[in-house]
């Protein structure tokens, strides 16, 4: 079958022998970029087909892995939807667990450390200049607003998921937006962090690992965004003590 010279679709011709699981990771791709999402209505399959230049049948067995995956429903007479990101049902157990357990926070960052240690040293060999471009911007933002700024919660969990992203490794992707929502009971212990004379410090802290990204040194990035949070984790242990005094 050749493909459709006229209107283009969403999806890119099929260049691979397995057509079927080239088309699903074309699915799980647009899914976890964004470009597809929740609730919204996929193409119908002769139009999927069309486009791709290939069968109905292939487009099938690409659709019927994703659901079986839950990435979409398909519904009889209307069509296949995409669902929630797979990790979503994370979300709420962790975030009632920090705010529930304060102690349970410095599990949290030793899990942070491990993956986004892995993922500042993954960005500085797979950042694209558009990721680091992103990385920039988000930092002339940070040194535009101050630390008692509300935005600046928001502005920082950008910057880590920034990083995730710039591993262009789906799984990380999905992980790290997990656990973004999970940030905001994080900042609530954060207030020894985000006193006024810190901003420099915590400023100087995201620098040093975009700079390790930029230059593309793997060792050095996972180091400055460990030391960053091991950082956090003496002063909220600091903080913790105060309090309890």
């Amino acid at each position: 079958m050749k493909r459709n010279e006229g209107k283009r679709g969403i999806f890119s011709p099929i260049k691979t022998s397995k057509i079927p699981d080239e088309v699903y990771k074309q699915i799980v791709s647009m899914i976890s970029s964004g470009q597809l999402k929740p609730g919204q209505k996929l193409p119908p399959e002769r139009e999927m087909a069309s486009d791709l230049g290939i069968s109905r049948q292939s487009i099938r067995e690409a659709l019927y892995r994703a659901e079986i995956m839950g990435l979409i429903e398909v519904r009889q007479g209307e069509g296949s939807f995409v669902l929630s990101s797979v990790l979503e049902s994370l979300k709420p157990p962790l975030t009632i667990l920090l705010e529930e357990e304060a102690e349970r926070i410095f599990e949290f960052l030793e899990v942070r450390k491990l993956i986004e240690g892995w993922c500042a040293e993954k960005a500085s060999t797979e950042a694209t200049a558009e990721d680091l471009k992103k990385m920039e911007e988000i930092l002339a933002k940070m040194e535009r607003i101050g630390l008692a700024d509300k935005e600046w919660e928001k502005v920082d969990v950008e910057f880590h998921v920034s990083v995730a992203a710039a591993t262009h490794n789906v799984i990380a992707m999905h992980i790290m937006d997990a656990l973004k929502d999970t940030f905001n009971a994080f900042f609530r212990f954060r207030q020894v962090i985000t006193k006024p004379d810190k901003k420099d410090l915590i400023l100087q802290h995201h620098n040093e690992i975009f700079k390790a990204i930029r230059e593309r040194d793997p060792s050095l990035a996972k180091r400055k965004i460990v030391d960053h949070l091991d950082f956090i984790e003496k002063k909220l242990k600091e903080d913790m003590e105060k309090m309890q005094t």
